[in-house]
């Protein structure tokens, strides 16, 4: 991959609303820059926004009387993603094109809900090549999770417009960039032990899920808003990589997955932290699979950037 500086027009402001995560809290308190759902007198007679283990978020950018809005994965199933939709009375048809940060099904399995709500063909999905690999997670103890893919078939019966990439793609008006192939250079971010993707017909080790990728945005006077849909590749390497292509030092937001739960990624929590502190984003919004020892420690460590993800939250940047 080049080290070409690919040129990120400045926004005036963008919108990150959270329509899938692993929590919702609706009684949490907001901030100058995390709106929480909307409290309302009758509140318990309405619908509420639900947690499912998965993630979705509406990145809406604004520069001047331009302005567009990306899905940016669909959560890990039909009916959650349309409930919150609702919910949130974010309407389907202002989204412009879907992004998936990478093929695995708690990213991936409300895509063919979004897209029949849509009824309309020619939305474009931008993803990697190998968002289509049948995977499997082999445990430890020898159990198999198996993570069925988006089906390609299926996605083209539908009318979708499928974009393959591995390399980084401009989106509405050159506003939003995303990364394709994030490149690797932390120690610490090995990938995902015990990952298997079918390829050749048999099953071959693909700890490092090269189709991880995220959506970059650069707020002007503010830097670069990062969010990351599992961060397979490493939050680290993820910001860093934002950085590199876009020759874009100043980081205002990194937001999204961590990929920091559980005893294979817990001894990496002190490094990342230690890391994100170093880059310095005034705001830190971890969500889905972050994992609850890593937010704790993110907010111990950066009190002041700290934002407590939550379905139902939109992020005013």
């Amino acid at each position: 991959m080049g080290t070409e500086v690919i040129p990120l027009a400045e926004v005036d402001s963008v919108n990150v609303s959270i329509l899938c995560d692993n929590s919702v809290d609706i009684l949490m308190v907001g901030s100058a820059v995390a709106r929480r759902f909307k409290l309302r007198n009758d509140l318990f007679e309405h619908p509420l926004p639900i947690a499912e283990h998965g993630f979705s978020a509406l990145i809406e950018v604004q520069k001047g009387e331009s302005s567009g809005k990306l899905m940016f994965d669909t959560g890990v199933s039909k009916q959650g993603i349309l409930y919150n939709m609702d919910v949130m009375e974010v309407d389907a048809h202002d989204v412009q094109a879907i992004i998936l940060s990478h093929g695995h099904p708690d990213h991936a399995m409300g895509l063919p809900g979004l897209v029949e709500r849509l009824g309309r063909v020619g939305m474009p999905l931008i993803l990697h090549p190998d968002a289509f690999l049948q995977r499997r997670l082999v445990l430890p103890s020898g159990m198999e999770l198996q993570w069925p893919p988006p089906n390609k078939a299926d996605l083209r019966r539908m009318g979708v417009e499928i974009v393959e990439e591995v390399g980084p793609s401009m989106m509405v008006d050159g506003m939003v960039l995303i990364s394709g192939e994030v490149v690797r250079t932390t120690e610490f971010e090995r990938g995902l032990a015990g990952h298997q993707s079918w390829r050749h017909d048999h099953w071959e080790a693909d700890p490092l899920i090269h189709d991880d990728q995220c959506a970059i945005v650069n707020v002007a006077g503010k830097g670069l808003v990062v969010v990351s849909g599992c961060g397979h590749a490493g939050v680290i390497n993820v910001v860093r990589n934002a950085q590199r292509i876009t020759g874009i030092d100043k980081v205002y937001a990194v937001i999204g997955g961590f990929h920091l739960t559980g005893p294979g990624f817990e001894p990496f929590i002190e490094p990342t932290v230690a890391a994100l502190k170093a880059i310095g984003p005034a705001c830190v919004m971890p969500g889905h699979c972050t994992g609850w020892r890593a937010v704790q420690r993110i907010a111990v460590e950066m009190p002041d950037a700290f934002v407590a993800s939550s379905v139902g939250t939109t992020l005013m940047l």
